[in-house]
């Protein structure tokens, strides 16, 4: 198993209430509201989306096309059939009532940056399709950088938008590819990923003209 740059423990599962999420759990879209940390700033709405679990957990990490893919191709931003992940989307709000914007100025800070904690659950399927409890594993990371998705995440860029769409509150937006994870199943049994939880979702700036140096964060979780 290939390790993050960010923190990660695996936690075996003895029973089946520690699987963190089961048949019927799942999310395809979620929005958060959180409001703006200082009275008349940047509040935000952030979207969880475009989750990718592979039921079936067959990864190739070196493939950039099929569906065992791990690999993202040129300008493919999106978590991959074999490895999985999501999309972040966020939207800022009140940004055109801020001095700094009101006066045509730009972000003094490049990138939007965003985190959060991942937590997937793996295991194996009996021949009938049932999930063996007893396999079950959990991989955690902590704060674990999203990817920037294309310029999406340039403060300039989301400046620019704001004030060529004045009808659209644009913000940058995010996804998360996940590296393989090795699962070894007895014999007859198929690797599956049974669920993902995600928590504690930041998007941060340092920006001393129209954002601030601003955090927006929500605990979630967000389930997939």
């Amino acid at each position: 198993m290939r390790r993050t740059p960010a923190r990660l423990t695996i936690a075996l599962l003895a029973g089946a209430g520690l699987i963190l999420a089961g048949p019927g759990a799942a999310q395809a879209t979620t929005t958060v509201a959180i409001p703006a940390p200082t009275a008349g700033g940047v509040s935000a709405t952030v979207k969880f989306y475009g989750t990718v679990v592979p039921r079936h957990y067959n990864p190739d990490p070196t493939a950039y096309f099929g569906d065992r893919k791990c690999q993202n191709t040129y300008h493919d931003y999106d978590p991959t059939p074999g490895c999985g992940g999501f999309k972040l989307g966020v939207s800022l709000h009140n940004v055109r009532t801020q001095p700094g914007f009101a006066a045509g100025l730009y972000s003094t800070d490049y990138w939007f940056k965003a985190y959060a904690d991942t937590a997937r659950t793996f295991g194996c399927l009996r021949p009938d399709g049932s999930f063996d409890h007893s396999t079950g594993f959990v991989v955690r990371t902590e704060q674990q950088s999203l990817t920037r998705t294309y310029y999406y995440a340039e403060a300039n860029w989301v400046i620019s938008e704001q004030r060529r769409y004045t009808d659209q509150d644009t913000g940058p937006h995010f996804y998360m590819n996940f590296p393989a994870v090795e699962v070894n199943c007895p014999q007859g049994m198929t690797p599956t990923q049974r669920g993902l939880k995600v928590t504690n979702v930041r998007i941060s700036i340092a920006d001393d003209n129209v954002f601030g140096h601003t955090t927006w964060s929500t605990p979630g979780p967000f389930y997939a």
